[in-house]
């Protein structure tokens, strides 16, 4: 089995090119390494391409890096992906495993027949031009704001490097929370529709955790078929506090005004201008009068098993 490894280097404020200086001594497997946003969907999209052999991509980088890579690999099922955390939040790493050194990963490429598992991928369509493809999550509304903020943050960087990155998404949050315009929202779940006020925010979930360990679907599973939606509605913003502090634990989903639902599918109107993320990246806007559809992609990708848990 080949290896190719895609590094973010600015991942983690600096964490993924700790990573890959540690890791190239002993490696001399061909690289890439990104060199602004996007690039990681175009360097997979390249090395899947150029063979028809099995082929491990190795992914040093956080979240975002892993959605880049998705959207460039999906589809393809000769590619298996697998994950050195060179994040901030890791998400990704909290579901999935993931390779702890060079070791690992030669063990790995030598091992016959592939470990790999099948996940399930999901795909939103905001406008007629622009769609994208997430391993995790994607949000509507507050938590689309968060993550842009998060990304825009200037101390963002001083925080990691006293490994509090989490303090960054505390803190912004509490902006966000203090600028956010709750909006009205209809989800149609197939031929019913709910009408929701006084909305925070939507999050469909292909896995337990966002936002730096926040369990924000603790029933999801990442290769049912079935995608969770969380809906959180008319509560004041105390109370909206208090639903933040339980989330870490997954225990916000017994409150008054937190929805879940499951399905394959979702379509999705709003009254207002808001905004939608992807494994808490930021892709864009929703309009007034938009239908927007997440669901299920009917492909798998497969990620690494054989190693141990991050």
């Amino acid at each position: 089995m080949n290896a190719v490894f895609i590094i973010n280097e600015q991942a983690g404020d600096g964490k993924g090119a700790d990573v890959w200086r540690n890791l190239h001594a002993d490696s001399s497997y061909p690289f890439k390494k990104t060199a602004y946003k996007g690039h990681a969907t175009q360097l997979a999209r390249q090395a899947v391409q150029e063979t028809d052999q099995p082929v491990l991509l190795v992914v040093i980088g956080g979240d975002g890096t892993i959605h880049e890579v998705l959207n460039g690999i999906i589809g393809f099922e000769h590619v298996t992906i697998g994950v050195m955390k060179a994040g901030s939040g890791n998400d990704f790493a909290r579901e999935f495993p993931v390779f702890q050194d060079f070791s690992e990963i030669k063990a790995y490429l030598n091992t016959i027949p592939i470990a790999r598992k099948a996940a399930d991928a999901g795909v939103v369509q905001i406008t007629n031009n622009t769609y994208r493809h997430f391993a995790s999550n994607c949000g509507f509304g507050l938590d689309a704001d968060i993550s842009l903020s998060v990304s825009q943050s200037r101390i963002k960087k001083t925080l990691n490097k006293w490994k509090l990155g989490r303090l960054v998404y505390a803190l912004t949050v509490a902006g966000c929370l203090l600028r956010f315009k709750r909006f009205r929202a209809s989800v149609q779940i197939g031929e019913k529709t709910t009408y929701f006020e006084n909305v925070w925010m939507l999050t469909v979930s292909n896995q337990k955790y966002y936002g730096g360990g926040m369990k924000i679907s603790p029933h999801s599973i990442s290769d049912d078929g079935i995608f969770e939606l969380t809906v959180v509605h008319d509560i004041s913003l105390l109370k909206f506090l208090a639903v933040f502090l339980t989330v870490f634990n997954g225990s916000h989903t017994r409150f008054k005004g937190v929805s879940t639902y499951k399905s394959q599918k979702f379509i999705f109107g709003v009254d207002q201008e808001i905004g939608c993320h992807c494994d808490g990246e930021y892709i864009g806007t929703v309009t007034v009068g938009q239908e927007v559809v997440c669901e299920v992609d009917e492909r798998k990708w497969y990620v690494s098993t054989i190693n141990s848990q991050g």
